[in-house]
């Protein structure tokens, strides 16, 4: 794997408790869905943490003026959630992130050069779409370093597909599962996310 790619696993045990509920067949779906809402909120959290951008502020307090920081709202961060199980991460994280432009369907035509971009992925498999975006991105000429990568679980083999593809990358994830038995389930796994959640949004063609 390329040394320029960051998985990062926070060892939160928050994040454990709710990975432990989504790899449980039994869980119904309303936990379930709670459950990758909650580790999408925590996981942003950690993205978020020396990434988001903020300037300094002075503020008139009750006893004088005093310099803060404040989240720069005139830099745009997109969230890209993958459908449907992604939009369960995202949901999670707009408290933490309620300034984000949600980007339903995809990466928008127009991109601005400062924006900071966000995916919520339910789990990377194979690493194939996210790369494919990944690399519309870098052609682009948008830099990987104002990328954050939001997954549940990721596999060794389609984080290793990335890694040699792109470079400057940050994934943040619950846990990294070593086998993939196919390109739609990872193994120990959380089963198929698509199939364990009630689906929010109706989408229309």
């Amino acid at each position: 794997m390329a040394m320029s790619l960051r998985v990062i696993v926070p060892p939160h045990s928050l994040i454990s408790h709710w990975l432990t509920i989504l790899r449980d067949p039994t869980t119904p779906e309303i936990l379930y869905a709670t459950a990758l809402e909650q580790i999408g909120r925590w996981l942003t959290y950690e993205a978020l943490r020396d990434w988001i951008p903020n300037k300094k502020e002075a503020i008139n307090s009750s006893t004088g003026i005093v310099e803060c920081s404040i989240i720069d709202p005139t830099i745009p961060i997109l969230a890209i959630p993958s459908l449907p199980a992604g939009l369960e991460l995202f949901q999670g994280s707009r408290n933490v992130i309620p300034n984000a432009n949600l980007c339903i369907g995809g990466l928008p035509k127009q991109i601005d050069q400062d924006a900071g971009i966000i995916f919520y992925i339910d789990q990377i498999t194979t690493g194939k779409n996210l790369l494919r975006d990944l690399k519309y991105l870098k052609d682009s000429n948008i830099d990987s370093r104002r990328i954050r990568v939001i997954t549940a679980i990721a596999s060794s083999p389609g984080l290793k597909e990335i890694g040699e593809n792109i470079q400057d990358l940050n994934i943040y994830c619950a846990c990294i599962d070593p086998e993939l038995i196919s390109e739609n389930e990872i193994s120990p796994g959380i089963g198929n996310p698509s199939l364990r959640i009630k689906t929010r949004i109706t989408y229309s063609n």
